[in-house]
This record gives structure tokens, C-alpha cells and sequence, in this order.
């Protein structure tokens, strides 16, 4: 995707004067992350927020004890870090490339100074981050209320949704250990679970992909719950 398309269809900027966001847009880097780098960590400072134009990133909630959550993940066409952007302080979490990855950064320094002088857009960002607010209600929701496969079946299905194909065969690039991180438990919980999945059909399992070949059995798990 090419920063001028992200800009074009992504709500935090589609709303802008097509003046204010050509200016931001040149003003705003493109960064590149190979697999495994820190895009930040957190605490670090709120400078800016980043869009993907290629490849995917992982926000990543860090324990003391060394263990790691992965709270989102952020492909091509979507962005991460607003909202240390908009109130200027420290990150809550950090962002990793989960392979290698295009990113372009817009500036606090940069952006703030557009919504001045544009209130409306306001509008949209305040949808928008309360959409991701909703989102993360519902993580809390799910480990409280749902079983552990209920809550894989139901992040499959979402990452599934989010390549733009729901309902048609979709191959993942994830491993095991990152649905298990994004879960909070064990890798080998969710391999024997996957594995069953297979025998049933539902999915495919490949070397770092996870193909999905029946996401009805899957929305079914989620519903029948």
C-alpha cells in the first residue's frame, strides 16, 4: 500500500483537506522494520502514531517477569500509537515487527497542529478510538466469560475478517506460540486444539501459517457458546 492510499481510506485522515493531508504526508517518513525489531517500547515517548503499508505489527504487553501478551495485531491499511500521540504521554505497550514491514510515521508535532484547524476530523478519531476501546472491552470480557477455545475460535475468525476475505479460505501468517500469546496460555493447549480443528477440517496448519478452510465451524463454535 502506498502512503497516499492509507491516507486516501483510513479514517484518521480521510477527513482531512486534501491540502492538509498532502502536507502531512510530506512530512511523514517511511520507516522499514525487519522481523523482530522494536518499532517502541513501552514508556517511550508519544512522538507519533504509525500506519502499516506492508507487512504486519504486534502490540505487545510486557510482565516483569518477562512474559509477553500480544494484545493486537496491525496489518497493511491500519494504524497503531494514537493515543500517545493525541495526549503526549509514554507508550502503554510495545509495537514489534512481526516480519518485515513498511511503516510511515506521522508526527505529533505535525498532526496536532492539522486538527486545530480542523475540528471536524476530531470526529472521526474520537470514533475510531472508541471502536478500539470497545475492542479491548471485549478481550476482558472474553477471558472472563469464555472458554479457551471459544476465545481461539474467536480470534481466528477476526484475524480471518481482517484480510477482507470472511467467508472464502484464508491462509494466516501466524504461528502457534502467537495465538497462544495473544490468549495468555500455552502453546501446546492451542496446538492440540488446532490439531483437532484439522482432523475435523476446519483448518490447515503450515509452517509459521494457519490456513482456514471452514470459518462457519468456527463462528458456530463462537455462537453456540
Amino acid at each position: 500500500m502506498r502512503p497516499p492510499d492509507l491516507f486516501a481510506r483510513h479514517p484518521l485522515f480521510s477527513a482531512l483537506a486534501e491540502d492538509q493531508a498532502r502536507e502531512l504526508l510530506r512530512r511523514a517518513p517511511v520507516k522499514r522494520f525487519q522481523a523482530g525489531e522494536i518499532v517502541f517500547r513501552r514508556g517511550d515517548p508519544g512522538d507519533g502514531l504509525y500506519g502499516v503499508l506492508t507487512g504486519s505489527i504486534l502490540i505487545v504487553a510486557e510482565s516483569a517477569k518477562g512474559s509477553d501478551l500480544i494484545i493486537n495485531k496491525h496489518g497493511s491499511g491500519e494504524v497503531f500509537g494514537e493515543l500517545a500521540m493525541l495526549d503526549g504521554k509514554g507508550r502503554s505497550a510495545a509495537a514489534v515487527a512481526h516480519e518485515t514491514s513498511e511503516l510511515i510515521h506521522v508526527r505529533r508535532d505535525k498532526f496536532l497542529p492539522v486538527l486545530r484547524q480542523q475540528p471536524d476530523a476530531m470526529i472521526h478519531i474520537i470514533s475510531f478510538i472508541s471502536n478500539r476501546l470497545r475492542r479491548i472491552t471485549d478481550v476482558f470480557e472474553d477471558a472472563a466469560l469464555l472458554d479457551v477455545p471459544t476465545r481461539l475460535a474467536k480470534q481466528i475468525v477476526m484475524l480471518s475478517e481482517a484480510t477482507g476475505a470472511p467467508d472464502s479460505p484464508v491462509t494466516l501468517r501466524i504461528t502457534q506460540n502467537d495465538l497462544a500469546r495473544m490468549l495468555g496460555v500455552s502453546r501446546e493447549f492451542v496446538g492440540k486444539q488446532l490439531v483437532a480443528w484439522r482432523a475435523a477440517g476446519i483448518v490447515e496448519l503450515g509452517r509459521q501459517r494457519l490456513t482456514v478452510r471452514d470459518i462457519r465451524a468456527l463462528r458456530k463454535r463462537i455462537f453456540d457458546v
